[in-house]
């Protein structure tokens, strides 16, 4: 047969190129089988529950989505998934396994229970990065476990996204009920932001009976405002004994926290509808497309094989478990790249740990983990000190599933509750009824309408106070009541908003053109008359022998004695009698200092006392520790009276001085503008 030279020089191309690609695809598939490492991961989760079927599904296609957009990748991760069908001890049993026959590389777990705690130990023995979904909520640092990864909020940020709404709803203070267990009770040292009125423990294993003691404790509480910390399992259980309570009504609040509002959609819907108007908070996933591309596919893949994902939504958990097993496949890749030679090294633990490896790797592989920043699904992942911790939350309202503007409370109503209740008990509010000082508390009884009217100055301000508060209802006493230790037992007072201590009110003193003479009584005029004339009778005897002007004729030398104790300018002879002058001069320069203070104190500072002590005065009668005398006291009366007794004084009937209590006295003072203190 004859085939044109075209022909030939086209078939002999083609067969040649033939030839040399099928030696080549057969070599680079045969690189490809040798090259890529194994990289064997352990998850261990509870198998039954919602969430840990979610998270196996998830983490199922974050296998298959990351390999199949870099599938030239030289290691490969491959998931060991083992049920603890949330025993504790089960989980430490699936753990050995992995580390003994897998030879697992880093080990996730998808459940919250008592042997997180152990396993976190456990990995730090073999150093291989323990990565928990679920924050366990004990105090587990970075430094104390180079080996520990969890992911989700930690106490001390559930404890400020619970202050940020007590505050923002201006409640004063709040009830924790918590499940007291490792998860939970830590949240106890973090409270911060608020007043914490009082902490409720609930064991996990306590009953309807004992849940329902404690709720009714709460109930004969004032305060309505109750924080909810503990598993969901337990949650359940208390917020459907709270409904048959009533307790799921107007005027009560209730706030959840991640360890409950994260798997609401999880519950029972007996339970969702007796949690009507709840509000807890969550971290927030950020809306994206590759988010709702995800959701959307993850529903379509899950609904053949679980019927009962029909009724359910994607949760943080499984989001979260997708991102963390993108970032254990790139750490993976870079600890093969970076460190070939350091996969699988091993060594034997002692003790009973024999059969145990110890990964030489582990540092390195949980190096390169920390190292992972990236834009998942969950949004930014970047861990810090070990731990992935949402930079935002989200408050949701439970409220039938709608989404509503505002925030729906307890019973139906938008109304935020005021923090406290005094069970819709009618409450009364007592004033003394005294009616002497009606600009404090004045009680006005209508006859015609048998109304009422009590109006004054502390009614003013506990109405403003009311009024500011947001308060509608009290139960209180306005006016004037004394605190006293006895009646502690009985009430609480607030803070006095008045002038404290007691005073005294005298007649206020006129000034004249003799006051200079008031203080200078008649024996000390006639003292210092005498000390003049025995000054000038000395000075003489010693002067007239000698000394020609105290001689003379009688008159002369009496005048001369009561002149020179005035002064002394006349010229002395005698040294005796100068030193009689001087001490003379000493002695008037005393008279004067003392007389110059006397005066200018007078003049200057306004003199309370009482006259006498022979004077009357009146005395509130519940005032007392007085020294006056019984029958010098006066009983307490109105401030007109207490103006017409002082202007009669205590001579005409009426008082020298008046003792009460600032806060009146200054009412008095007010109008009657003779009266001072």
């Amino acid at each position: 047969m004859y085939f044109p030279r075209k022909v030939k020089w086209t078939f002999f191309v083609v067969t040649t190129l033939f030839s040399l690609v099928q030696p080549l695809s057969a070599n680079h598939t045969s690189i490809n089988d040798t090259a890529i490492e194994m990289i064997h991961v352990g998850l261990i989760l509870d198998a039954q529950s919602w969430v840990g079927k979610i998270v196996d599904s998830c983490i199922s296609m974050a296998i298959s989505d990351f390999y199949s957009r870099n599938h030239h990748y030289q290691t490969k991760l491959v998931v060991h998934t083992r049920d603890s069908g949330g025993d504790p001890l089960l989980l430490l049993s699936q753990a050995l396994v992995f580390l003994e026959n897998f030879k697992s590389d880093a080990i996730i777990v998808a459940e919250n229970s008592a042997g997180v705690k152990i396993l976190v130990e456990l990995g730090s023995r073999v150093k291989i990065p323990i990565i928990s979904l679920f924050a366990t909520g004990q105090s587990l640092s970075s430094f104390e476990y180079p080996h520990l990864i969890q992911i989700g909020e930690d106490e001390s940020s559930r404890a400020k996204a619970i202050a940020a709404i007590v505050e923002a709803f201006s409640w004063r203070s709040a009830i924790l009920i918590y499940e007291d267990n490792d998860s939970a009770r830590p949240i106890l040292s973090n409270v911060t932001g608020f007043h914490l009125d009082q902490h409720v423990a609930l064991l996990t294993s306590s009953t309807d009976e004992e849940i329902v003691q404690q709720l009714v404790k709460l109930m004969s509480l004032q305060m309505t405002v109750y924080v909810v910390h503990m598993s969901p399992i337990l949650a359940s259980r208390l917020f459907l004994n709270a409904k048959q309570l009533g307790m799921m009504t107007q005027g009560y609040a209730w706030i959840t926290t991640d360890m409950i509002t994260n798997f609401m959609n999880s519950m029972d819907p007996s339970v969702f509808e007796s949690m009507q108007g709840v509000v807890g908070f969550k971290p927030h996933i950020p809306a994206s497309k590759e988010l709702h591309k995800f959701a959307i596919r993850w529903r379509s893949k899950n609904l053949n094989e679980n019927k009962n994902l029909e009724e359910m939504e994607m949760n943080v958990y499984g989001i979260w478990g997708y991102d963390m097993v993108w970032a254990v496949a790139t750490a993976a890749e870079r600890v093969m790249t970076r460190h070939p030679h350091i996969l699988h090294q091993e060594t034997r633990l002692s003790m009973n740990f024999t059969t145990i490896r110890s990964s030489e790797s582990g540092l390195v592989f949980m190096d390169e983990l920390l190292q992972s920043r990236f834009e998942g699904i969950s949004g930014g992942f970047q861990l810090t000190n070990g731990r992935l911790i949402p930079k935002e939350i989200e408050i949701v309202n439970v409220f039938k599933g709608e989404r509503i503007i505002g925030v729906i409370w307890p019973g139906g109503t938008m109304n935020i509750p005021k923090g406290w209740s005094l069970r819709g008990k009618r409450l009364r509010i007592g004033v003394p009824v005294t009616n002497q000082f009606r600009e404090l508390i004045s009680v006005v009884h209508d006859l015609q309408t048998n109304d009422i009217n009590v109006t004054g100055f502390c009614v003013d301000v506990f109405k403003e106070a009311v009024q500011r508060l947001d308060y509608e209802n009290y139960d209180a006493v306005v006016g004037d009541i004394t605190i006293i230790s006895r009646r502690f037992a009985y009430v609480d007072f607030t803070q006095p908003f008045t002038d404290l201590g007691i005073g005294v009110v005298v007649p206020k003193i006129n000034n004249d053109i003799w006051i200079f003479l008031k203080h200078l009584c008649g024996d000390l005029w006639i003292t210092a008359a005498a000390v003049f004339i025995f000054t000038g009778v000395v000075i003489w005897f010693i002067e007239r022998p000698i000394n020609e002007e105290f001689q003379g004729s009688p008159s002369k030398q009496i005048g001369m004695i009561f002149w020179y104790s005035f002064s002394t300018l006349e010229k002395l002879l005698s040294n005796l009698s100068k030193f009689v002058v001087i001490i003379w001069v000493f002695v008037v320069l005393i008279i004067t200092s003392s007389y110059t203070a006397t005066l200018a104190s007078m003049l200057t500072v306004k003199q309370i006392q009482l006259s006498s002590r022979d004077n009357d005065v009146w005395v509130p009668s519940d005032i007392s520790n007085f020294t006056f005398e019984t029958r010098r006291r006066r009983a307490n009366h109105s401030p007109e009276e207490y103006a017409d007794a002082l202007k009669r004084g205590s001579k005409n009937g009426g008082v020298s001085a008046i003792i009460n209590e600032i806060p009146y006295l200054k009412v008095f003072l007010a109008k009657y503008l003779l009266i001072t203190p």
